[in-house]
Parts: C-alpha cells; structure tokens; sequence
C-alpha cells in the first residue's frame, strides 16, 4: 500500500482537550531486521525517494509529524514496525529540547500522511518470551508401533458369589416386574361442560 506525501496534513492542535504528540525517527531498526529490507519498506510505505530515506536513516532523530493525537501516533508507529523500524513518541512542544537535525529533513518528515483506519497491528507492544530450552533427548529411543507399552501379567478376576442366582428356561418369563409404574394423571371435573349438536347454534 502506498501512502501519498501531501501538504498541509498536520492535524490542529486543541490544548483544550486530549494531548498532543510529535514523532522522531532516528533510523532505529527492530531486532533482526536488516537496513536494506527497511529501507526499501519504508520507501515503499511512505513514497519516499532515496534522498529523503537517507536523511530518515541517518541515525539522528527526525521529526516525522508534529502535534498528532493518540490515536494517530498510534498508526505512525505501528506503519513503521510493520516496516522493520521504531519511531518514537514525545509530547508535543519539545523542540527546543531534542532540536538535532536539519530544518529541512523536520519538514520533510511533517509529509507524512497517516495510515487507514482497521491496520497494522500492536504486536511490537508485546512482551517478548523466551523459548523454552529443551532437554538432552538424544538417548531415548522409540518402539516400534504396536509395541505394548506395560507388559506385566493382569490381575486375578474378582470372585462373584453366584450361589443364590438361577437362570429361567429359554424364552420364558417376561420383563414386567422391570416395567416401572406411570400413575394415572388426574382428570378435572368438566361435569358442568356439554356438547352442542351439529348445526346448533351458540
């Protein structure tokens, strides 16, 4: 997806309300991430020619918007991990205290337009876990299928006393004395309801 560089995208500021954000890029990567990949990311991302890719990798901070809100910075940030890079996120107004770069590359950067809405991802705020180590296994050895895996003898049947119990002749005795019994439901009194003849009118 490309991003359109235009003028005039900086969002209004309103002190008033939510507060705002400016955003540094100093060309910091994420971990295992190669330049040369990013580069050509971010290039692709922003529309950003080789000129202006190498002033944002240039290993100083550049201002790349400037009084956003949350939410936009939120994008920007999740555009560049998406990328390979990280871009930092600083209260509005600071300039006078990170000022380290050339006018020019600030302005440049102030360029950028931000992502569509429902993208990126939040995975670079996830906790990375390590994996977990795993043990020697080189000494096991596996059986082949079908192998029983507990070859010990089974244990004695239970005695069953059967001395009181005696079998009926073949095809005799019924299962009534199984059959559980269903108590008849109570019908209401309905003495006082008659029945209207065919062609009776009410």
């Amino acid at each position: 997806m490309i991003y359109n560089w235009s003028e005039n995208n900086r969002e209004p500021r309103d002190t008033m309300t939510d507060p705002l954000y400016d955003l540094y890029f100093s060309g910091q990567l994420i971990e295992d991430q190669e330049l040369a990949q990013v580069r050509l990311k971010v290039g692709k991302i922003f529309g950003a020619d080789e000129a202006m890719l190498d002033r944002l990798f240039s290993g100083k901070p550049v201002r790349i918007k400037a009084g956003v809100h949350q939410d936009s910075a939120v994008k920007y940030r999740v555009a560049f991990r998406d990328a390979g890079a990280l871009v930092e996120i600083r209260p509005a107004g600071g300039e006078s205290q990170t000022q380290t770069t050339p006018k020019r590359a600030q302005a440049d950067g102030d360029n950028l337009a931000l992502l569509p809405p429902n993208t990126g991802s939040l995975i670079d705020c996830a906790p990375k876990v390590p994996a977990a180590i795993i043990p020697d296994i080189s000494d096991l050895v596996l059986d082949p299928a079908g192998t029983a895996i507990d070859t010990s003898s089974p244990p004695p049947p239970s005695p069953i006393d059967t001395g009181s119990v005696t079998v009926a002749p073949a095809h005799s005795g019924t299962l009534e004395d199984c059959q559980i019994p269903v108590q008849p439901a109570v019908i209401g009194d309905i003495s006082n309801l008659h029945l209207k003849e065919d062609g009776s009118t009410a």
